[in-house]
């Protein structure tokens, strides 16, 4: 395809596009800027995150492309759903709305993003995998972020007999 002059971004790729939500979700995600990592709903704009991913895609976990910037971003589900998840780092993530994704900071419309995940100051491509509420992201300079939602640790409480 490249030497046809018709090369596609990797997100585009059938071998990408064939993950769906029972195996997971695995993209590359490119930016000039770096990326964030956390809850979606919390970065994109409103209108972008109900109208595009949402009535759309229907907030399916997957890659998606904004079609007006042409920047993809990666989502899927965590395995709890709401709660606050840490990364093998130390970094907690708040979610709110049961997902985490890794969006290119081009897609971000928050001031501080920082204060709602991680944000990664490095341009280039980002990788993005996540399956059954695990979460790889390996940055453009090869660091690995890992988040585990699979742990149901800070429930481990007794319920009270009523």
């Amino acid at each position: 395809m490249d030497m046809a002059g018709t090369n596609l971004p990797l997100n585009e790729w059938s071998f990408v596009k064939s993950f769906d939500k029972e195996d997971g979700v695995t993209a590359e995600i490119q930016s000039a800027r770096g990326f964030y990592i956390g809850d979606i709903c919390y970065v994109l704009d409103e209108q972008f995150y109900h109208e595009f991913w949402g009535d759309k895609h229907g907030f399916e976990d997957g890659c998606f492309t904004d079609p007006e910037t042409g920047f993809s971003f990666a989502v899927a589900g965590t395995a709890y759903g709401d709660g606050c998840y840490e990364d093998d780092h130390g970094n907690c993530y708040g979610v709110d709305a049961g997902v985490i994704g890794l969006v290119p900071l081009e897609l971000v419309k928050i001031a501080d993003p920082e204060s709602v995940g991680t944000v990664i100051h490095e341009p280039g491509t980002a990788h993005f995998e996540a399956s059954d509420g695990k979460y790889l992201i390996v940055t453009p300079g090869g660091s690995t972020y890992e988040i585990d939602t699979s742990d149901d640790s800070s429930d481990d409480e007794e319920e009270e007999d009523w």
